[in-house]
């Protein structure tokens, strides 16, 4: 591999070397990502890489776990999808199974968390091998920020530009510019994002 590509200023010749490693891992006909468009730091995890797929600049710090579907357990559903300039910081989990889209220029805290899958509480089956499960989507907007050691659920929506204060379990749906806070987070402010 040459350092002399016009890429190289997008990712250190290290963090190249990662994602061509796990490009080389795929079939070419499942790959939705590029080395020169992401940067993967060491200890980064992906689940079922096929169903993820990445924007421009994106960066997934150390030790972040990226579960994408794709498996028995959720009926080979599920994806992940990242837009430009997303940036999954140390100790994120995101769970995909219930499929999660997230906008442009949004980043997530460290140890910061997305469960598109859950238990299912009124299932007969949890004390099986295989318990029920809810597999929910989530859709996060463009500029939105999370913060450290948050915790966003299943059917959530939140509009761009919000902020999820650190510590906070969110679900629901929010508009454009709330701001959320506590367990269970509440909006305690909104900002006019309009023009």
């Amino acid at each position: 591999m040459s350092n002399k590509n016009s890429d190289d200023s997008l990712a250190p010749g290290w963090m190249r070397k990662i994602a061509d490693a796990i490009l080389e891992r795929l079939p070419a006909r499942l790959v939705k990502l590029s080395s020169a468009s992401f940067s993967c730091e060491p200890g980064v995890v992906i689940k079922t890489p096929s169903r993820l797929t990445v924007g421009h600049g994106v960066a997934l710090q150390r030790n972040a776990i990226l579960h994408c579907g794709g498996k028995s357990w959720c009926n080979y559903n599920g994806s992940i999808k990242l837009g430009n300039h997303v940036i999954v910081g140390p100790h994120c989990i995101l769970y995909g199974a219930g499929t999660l889209e997230v906008g442009d220029f949004t980043h997530f805290g460290p140890a910061s968390m997305v469960m598109a899958q859950a238990g299912d509480a009124d299932s007969d089956e949890r004390q099986t091998t295989e318990p029920g499960r809810n597999h929910d989507p989530v859709s996060i907007g463009k500029g939105v920020w999370i913060g450290a050691g948050a915790v966003i659920l299943g059917n959530t929506v939140l509009g761009d530009n919000c902020v999820v204060g650190p510590n906070s379990v969110v679900s629901g749906i929010y508009e454009a510019g709330s701001t959320l806070i506590g367990n269970p987070a509440r909006l305690v402010r909104r900002r006019n994002t309009e023009g």
